[in-house]
C-alpha cells in the first residue's frame, strides 16, 4: 500500500528505536510518506527515572527509514515548550513544504506513571504536573501549531493514549488521568476541525514490548524481590488478556498509520482499544 504517497508526517516521542514512535515513522515511510521524527534528546535531572531518545538514536530512526522509504527528518524538540514546538513544526513546514499527518505519541511521566508508581496522597505536584506536562499538554501545543498546516491539507491528526485510562491501576492517577484528558482533547478538537476536513482521532495501546514498558516492570519487579520483570508481565498477561500475549510496536503502528488514512475517512473523535481484548 502506498496510502501516503506525497504527504509528510510529523511522528513525536520517536527518538528510541524499539518504541511505539518509531514503528508509526516505520510504517508511514513504508506507504510513502516523508517523515519527520521528534523527540527531546537529552536527559532531565529533575527526572531522573525518565528515559529520553538520545539525539544519535533519533537520527538512527531517521536514517533506518531509507530502508523502507526516503530517510527522515530528525529534530530535536522540548515538546512542553510551545517556542520549541512552534520552531520545529515550522522546520517541518520549511523542509518538506507541507504537513498532512501529526502522531502526537509522545508521553510518560514521573512519580504516578507509567513506570513508577505513587498513591495521590504522596504524590508531589511537581510530578504531577510534569507528567501531565509531557503526556498532554505536548499534544495539545502540537496541535495548535500544526493545525494551519493540516488544514491547508485536509489531513489527521492521531494521538497515542494508553489503556491505563480505561481502568483503575492503584499509583499511577497522573498519568492515567493524562491520557484521559488526551481522549478528552481528541474528540474537541475532532469537532473544531471537522469543518475544516481536518480529522482527529486516537488510539489506546495495551501492554506492547517497548523500551518504557520493560523499564515499568523492571520497576515493579524491584518492589517485590524475588520476582523477575517476565514474571510480573506473564502475570498480567495471564489474567488480564485474553489474546494471550503483549503487543509487537508494530502492531501500534498498523493502527496509527489507518486512522491517519484515507480508510479511515469517515472516522473522527473516536478512540481504538488496541489491548488484546483486556477490556472485553
Amino acid at each position: 500500500m502506498r496510502r501516503f504517497e506525497g504527504q509528510v508526517a510529523i511522528v513525536t516521542g520517536a527518538g528510541r528505536a524499539g518504541g511505539i514512535g518509531a514503528a508509526i515513522a516505520r510504517r508511514l515511510a513504508s506507504e510513502g510518506a516523508r517523515v519527520a521524527v521528534v523527540d527531546l534528546c537529552r536527559q532531565r535531572p529533575e527526572v531522573p527515572r525518565e528515559q529520553f531518545g538520545e539525539w544519535e538514536s533519533l537520527c538512527a530512526v531517521a536514517q533506518a527509514l531509507e530502508e523502507v522509504g526516503e530517510p527522515g527528518l530528525a529534530l530535536r524538540a522540548d515538546l512542553t515548550d510551545e517556542a520549541d514546538v512552534a520552531a520545529m513544526v515550522d522546520a517541518v513546514g520549511k523542509a518538506f513544504g507541507r504537513i498532512d499527518v501529526l502522531c502526537s505519541n509522545a508521553g510518560g511521566g514521573t512519580g504516578a506513571g507509567p513506570v513508577d508508581q505513587t498513591p495521590v496522597a504522596d504524590l508531589s505536584l511537581d510530578d504531577w504536573r510534569y507528567t501531565y506536562a509531557v503526556s498532554l499538554d505536548s499534544a495539545f501545543l502540537c496541535a495548535k501549531h500544526a493545525v494551519p498546516h493540516l488544514t491547508r491539507q485536509r489531513g489527521a491528526i492521531v494521538n497515542t493514549t494508553s489503556i491505563s485510562a480505561y481502568h483503575g491501576v492503584p499509583g499511577i492517577s497522573a498519568y492515567a488521568g493524562a491520557k484521559y484528558a488526551l481522549t478528552a482533547l481528541t474528540r474537541t478538537l475532532s469537532v473544531e476541525l471537522a469543518p475544516q476536513g481536518v480529522r482527529v482521532n486516537a488510539f489506546a495501546p495495551g501492554m506492547t514490548l517497548t523500551p518504557y514498558v520493560r523499564q515499568r516492570y523492571e520497576s515493579v519487579a524491584a518492589q517485590n524481590p524475588g520476582t523477575s520483570p517476565e514474571e510480573q508481565m506473564n502475570r498480567v498477561v495471564a489474567a488480564r488478556i485474553p489474546l494471550g500475549r503483549p503487543a509487537q510496536p508494530e502492531e501500534m503502528a498498523s493502527v496509527a498509520a489507518f486512522l491517519a488514512s484515507s480508510d479511515a475517512s469517515y472516522m473522527t473523535g473516536q478512540t481504538l482499544f488496541v489491548d488484546g481484548g483486556m477490556r472485553v
